[in-house]
């Protein structure tokens, strides 16, 4: 294993650029990353959706959720394979896989977002309205930075699932690290068990830090002196 990484750790480091198209790890953490930074604005409004006063709205929110949650992600990936050409021509790979991921864990998010704001006190909007705040600002300045809190664990997590989802990408030829390996594979022909082997201790390299992070955490913000602990009953969904 030792040599196949001597030889080839700059094609599964950043694949064939600059010659060609950037590929292997540094793919795989921009889409991961990228795919972080837009299902968190996207959770969040599905989220507004979801608690919304307007009940149509929020029914067919919840339509989009449990579409979204219901359907297995690589048929995500190949409906928006063939629809994204359709709408913008000649659309990158990595597009086609940032929408997927940032549509499917923005709806997960959702949730998280959702259940962080549920967590809080009633008392805390009240308060904030109290004082004259409008919805929007009582939202923005009071209820979501301590919900934000409530989520941390949680948006690490989804982070860790972000990375792992990446390696769809190579169902449709995109070269983020799978695909690289996949593609040594093909070049050294028998060396199956140690190209695969070196993969999954990529992703363990990868994901294990942080779902120890996670877990941190998780430990970290458990304690009495959580915003939700005050004595008040939580934020309802409607109200919030």
């Amino acid at each position: 294993m030792w040599d196949i990484l001597s030889t080839y750790w700059l094609q599964l480091l950043i694949g064939y650029y600059p010659d060609g198209p950037l590929g292997g790890l540094a793919m795989t953490l921009i889409l991961a990353l990228a795919g972080l930074a837009l299902a968190m604005p996207a959770g969040l409004l599905v989220c507004l959706g979801l608690i919304s006063h307007w009940s149509p709205l929020r029914r067919l929110v919840e339509l989009f959720v449990f579409y979204m949650r219901s359907v297995p992600l690589i048929v995500h990936l190949l409906w928006i394979y063939f629809l994204l050409p359709k709408l913008i021509v000649g659309a990158p790979l990595w597009l086609v896989v940032l929408t997927v991921i940032t549509m499917f864990n923005g709806a997960y998010l959702s949730q998280t977002i959702r259940a962080g704001i549920e967590a809080l006190p009633k008392g805390q909007y009240e308060a904030a309205r109290s004082l004259g705040l409008s919805h929007g600002r009582a939202m923005r300045h009071v209820i979501l930075p301590q919900a934000l809190r409530n989520m941390l664990p949680s948006i690490v997590s989804q982070f860790v699932l972000l990375i792992k989802e990446t390696a769809l990408g190579s169902v449709i030829g995109l070269h983020e690290l799978t695909m690289e390996f996949m593609g040594l594979n093909d070049t050294l022909g028998n060396k199956a068990i140690e190209i695969f082997s070196l993969l999954g201790l990529a992703y363990f390299a990868l994901c294990y830090p942080l779902t120890v992070l996670g877990r941190y955490v998780e430990r970290r913000f458990a304690g009495p002196s959580s915003s939700s602990s005050a004595s008040g009953d939580p934020v309802p969904a409607a109200q919030a």
